[in-house]
């Protein structure tokens, strides 16, 4: 009897040890710091502008410029370019397809006057300027006129009074387009801009 009465003493005094210990379902996480910081990280700070790394190359953006995430694979880099009063704003976008794709410099200079067309319904007759930065070829191609904006391929809209700056720069590892429209005006007012992202074009050794 004494013997029983041990073990049950024994057991009493262990069983609020066991209760003070929850199921694992009621144990509260702590969230990590990416989750609760994610509002907050390097890449929201450096949204406007920045260096564009692609392919071997790199150049600088302006910093009025706003960087957006690309809408598809096809693009190294996006940006707008912020309009002023009612004017819509602008659009740049870094295409580069890979090692010996994307086409040929000429090619491309039709493709793009191809997507403009003059009151008589006709391509315009682009400007086309070949210079060399730092050891790179470039093509700068200036067109105006109306423009079909859409994807390659798919519906379009004509954006009449609109204007392409593009920048066709020929790189070991495949070439690398730079192509900017948007309002004739506003593309206007961006040409000392566009002559600076020329300015700070270089070979990479980082990418």
């Amino acid at each position: 009897m004494k013997k029983n009465l041990c073990v049950l003493l024994s057991m009493l005094a262990t069983a609020p040890a066991c209760r003070r210990t929850p199921p694992a379902h009621e144990i509260a996480m702590t969230p990590s710091h990416a989750e609760d910081g994610a509002s907050a990280s390097p890449a929201a700070a450096t949204a406007e502008g920045g260096s564009v790394l692609v392919a071997g190359i790199s150049f600088a953006a302006p910093p009025s410029w706003r960087r957006e995430p690309p809408s598809s694979s096809m693009r190294a880099a996006q940006f707008a370019i912020p309009g002023g009063g009612n004017e819509k704003d602008g659009s740049v976008v870094v295409y580069y397809f890979g090692t010996g794709q994307g086409g040929g410099v000429d090619e491309n200079v039709k493709r793009w006057q191809g997507q403009f067309s003059d009151p008589s319904g006709t391509p315009p007759v682009p400007s086309v300027t070949r210079t060399e930065s730092h050891g790179l070829k470039v093509t700068i191609v200036t067109v105006k006129g109306t423009y079909a904006s859409g994807m390659p391929m798919g519906p379009s809209t004509p954006e009449p009074g609109f204007a392409l700056w593009g920048a066709i720069i020929e790189n070991p590892q495949g070439s690398v387009f730079v192509k900017a429209t948007g309002p004739a005006a506003l593309i206007a007012r961006e040409q000392p801009r566009f002559e600076a992202l020329l300015a700070s074009l270089r070979p990479s050794t980082s990418v």
